[in-house]
């Protein structure tokens, strides 16, 4: 009698690991896609272009927000908007059609007219570079990026 008991709670245990290691399978967040970076880039200058800080900003990795600010030395919402950051970014509205390369945790849209970059902050991408322009064998110059 022993023995079929012993069997049964091992059984019992066996089937429990498995439901929760399902279950637990189903919690892995889904690594964003190539084509939400753009979604992300776009947004980005649409919010700008309707001089919507906040929204911009909430797009922001937290590290290009703190940046901005301590560069500004003011509110994310209002820097993004004015001054150096708020004037190249303003110039690059419309930038709205573009692609994306996607290395690991880290994606580069190229826009119309310009190249944003971001990385991967939860399930979604957030921004930590924009207004950026090429310079050969040297990197890209940016408005607005992270420290």
């Amino acid at each position: 009698m022993t023995e079929a008991r012993d069997r049964r709670g091992r059984l019992t245990r066996g089937v429990l690991l498995v439901v929760v290691g399902v279950a637990l399978t189903g919690c892995v967040p889904a690594r964003p896609t190539s084509g939400s970076a753009v979604e992300v880039a776009s947004a980005f200058y649409d919010a700008v272009g309707r001089q919507d800080g906040a929204a911009a900003c909430d797009l922001l990795a937290p590290v290009t927000v703190e940046t901005l600010e301590g560069d500004a030395d003011e509110a994310c919402a209002d820097a993004v908007l004015h001054g150096d950051v708020g004037d190249t970014l303003a110039a690059r509205t419309g930038s709205t059609s573009g692609s994306a390369s996607v290395a690991g945790r880290q994606a580069q849209v190229v826009l119309t007219g310009d190249v944003v970059f971001l990385t991967v902050s939860g399930t979604t991408w957030r921004i930590t570079a924009a207004g950026c322009d090429p310079r050969p064998d040297r990197p890209y110059d940016c408005a607005l990026e992270g420290a």
